[in-house]
């Protein structure tokens, strides 16, 4: 399946979202728990 089928979203099933999904949702609690570590200086 091509990327560009794949972001069109025709062709998606529902397990193929809810892996998106997820994959998402955790990139977005990574990003965030690492801003927070920096921004109170634990890290950096």
């Amino acid at each position: 399946m091509e990327l560009e089928g794949i972001l069109n979203g025709d062709q998606l099933t529902g397990r193929q979202a809810a892996t998106i999904f997820v994959g998402w949702l955790t990139l977005v609690l990574v990003a965030g728990i690492t801003l927070l570590l920096i921004t109170s200086g634990t890290i950096g």
